[in-house]
């Protein structure tokens, strides 16, 4: 895990703390408004936390996508 995975990590678990204190808010002081607030974080929190796919690199230096072989020079 390099550095900005770590950076990317800690931002959710943060965003995630957001949503919790907002939450709690909400429940406490009884009021409705806070619910926007921690959607948005929540939605910042699961966007920061999905793990992401890399792509396999290819060590052959073929490109993925290779010519179809039909000759254009023929036309």
């Amino acid at each position: 895990m390099d550095r900005s995975d770590r950076i990317r990590r800690w931002a959710g678990w943060l965003c995630l703390g957001m949503v919790a204190t907002l939450t709690s808010m909400g429940y406490h002081f009884g009021n409705i408004r806070f619910a926007p607030l921690a959607a948005g974080f929540a939605i910042l929190a699961a966007l920061c936390l999905v793990e992401r796919r890399r792509a396999p690199m290819r060590s052959d230096g073929i490109h993925p996508r290779r010519d179809s072989g039909i000759n254009r020079a023929s036309r």
